[in-house]
């Protein structure tokens, strides 16, 4: 009886030298786009993700189609707040605007108003990156300010390491930018 502490003392301790977690971080893509817009400042709203991609944990799919987790890999953010602000960074950069998640910083309401719903967010078995679902473009300016749209965004993986995964993310994420500058 008296190694029973011992032995879970032991286990404890053993635990607690397991490596952490890598964390995935996932770095702007710049983009080469260039879009001169009709609004001067855009609020990026709410960016809603499947419960599945905006877990903890990185997910792909498996061979035999099912979800699951990248053994020990972590995402470093939360992914809709990452999602949220590389869409930030990268209509900054696209367009002539003001560009800033919600709430509004600033003392004048935005021109424009931008929600996005995802779909899909998974790496595929086959490598490729998919990201689908609709955003929305809410404008002031008439009945013509409103948008609604589909997208469909595909981005090959070129391996299954974190830098891999990453740089997919990021291209995906500044494509649906340039999609989304487009409406403006």
């Amino acid at each position: 009886m008296k190694f029973i502490p011992l032995f879970i003392a032991l286990a404890l301790g053993l635990a607690g030298c397991a490596g952490d977690p890598s964390r995935l971080s996932v770095t702007a893509a710049p983009s080469e786009m260039s879009v001169r817009v009709a609004v001067r400042s855009i609020l990026v709203g709410e960016i809603a993700l499947p419960e599945y991609a905006n877990a903890q944990e990185v997910v792909r799919q498996s061979e035999d189609g099912l979800i699951e987790a990248v053994p020990g890999v972590i995402w470093a953010d939360i992914p809709e707040d990452a999602m949220a602000n590389a869409l930030v960074r990268n209509l900054s950069q696209i367009t002539n605007a003001s560009v800033a998640r919600a709430p509004w910083p600033l003392a004048n309401l935005p021109d424009a108003e931008l929600t996005v719903r995802v779909e899909q967010m998974l790496v595929r078995f086959d490598g490729q990156l998919s990201l689908s679902g609709q955003f929305a473009v809410r404008r002031d300016d008439g009945p013509w300010g409103e948008r609604l749209r589909t997208f469909e965004i595909a981005v090959p993986t070129t391996g299954q390491n974190l830098p891999d995964l990453a740089d997919a993310h990021a291209v995906a994420w500044r494509q649906l930018a340039e999609q989304i500058a487009r409406q403006l």
